[in-house]
């Protein structure tokens, strides 16, 4: 359940980059999606907190942005984080990033958001690169369901399913294939696994009579647009498939 003020924090829209990767030194980018649902403009202030893996704030940014009635706007800051611990698949580091909104010094609405700090590359010499370390994605495709589970999506059966493929030599997964559930990526991220974040089996050819073939044309753009916003903070995914085969 999401719950706000008149003014509010837009869901999935706190995104996080990092720009500039550095154990010394790194710059964590951060922007805020705001709604104003009241008929006048306001003057908002943003405060971003950067909270480390040891549960120390460590950086801190305010800004102040204009809302109209009715509209919309973004808050942006650079928040330097040093030294920094990034985020890997033998450390998976994480940071949260607490965004709070005011209006006249009251707190409006407040969202905590988990990130690492990490950099990926790809060139065609050495391949795919982690922090600058040239590695080989070792994995497979990982369905949704958990076995006699079901594929209903338990937090515990998810991290499970992610240490027993680690356990077995994994460092990365495909999502097969449609987007997975927040608790997977959670768990992605908390033991260091590599995830290729996969939106669809099929496009406008179906498989089956009732499969989303039925569907692609009016929604592939709102559903991967939904699974972007709605992922993009996770440091574990290094890319996004745009469908099966």
């Amino acid at each position: 359940t999401l719950k706000g003020d008149k003014i509010f924090l837009k869901p999935w829209e706190v995104h996080i980059t990092t720009p500039g990767v550095s154990p010394e030194e790194s710059i964590v980018n951060v922007s805020a999606g705001l709604s104003n649902s009241t008929g006048k403009k306001v003057e908002a202030a943003v405060v971003f907190k950067v909270i480390d893996p040891h549960g120390d704030e460590i950086s801190k940014a305010e800004t102040n942005v204009t809302i109209n009635g009715g509209g919309s706007n973004i808050a942006c800051a650079n928040l330097p984080v040093a030294p920094a611990h990034l985020w890997s698949i033998e450390n998976p580091n994480l940071y949260r990033l607490q965004t709070s909104v005011y209006i006249n010094g009251k707190e409006q609405d407040k969202e905590e958001s988990i990130f690492g700090i990490r950099k990926i590359e790809m060139d065609a010499k050495q391949g795919f690169s982690l922090n600058g370390v040239p590695m080989k994605l070792k994995g497979g495709c990982v369905h949704h369901d958990n076995g006699i589970l079901g594929s209903a999506s338990f937090d515990r059966a998810e991290e499970r399913k992610v240490e027993l493929l680690k356990s077995a030599g994994f460092n990365a997964i495909r999502c097969a294939h449609n987007p997975p559930s927040p608790a997977m990526l959670d768990a992605c991220d908390r033991l260091g696994m590599m995830v290729i974040n996969e939106n669809f089996d099929c496009w406008r050819m179906g498989k089956n009579p009732n499969d989303y073939h039925l569907f692609f044309e009016d929604w592939w753009e709102k559903d991967t647009k939904a699974m972007i916003y709605r992922d993009f903070n996770h440091p574990s995914i290094i890319m996004w498939s745009i469908g099966n085969e």
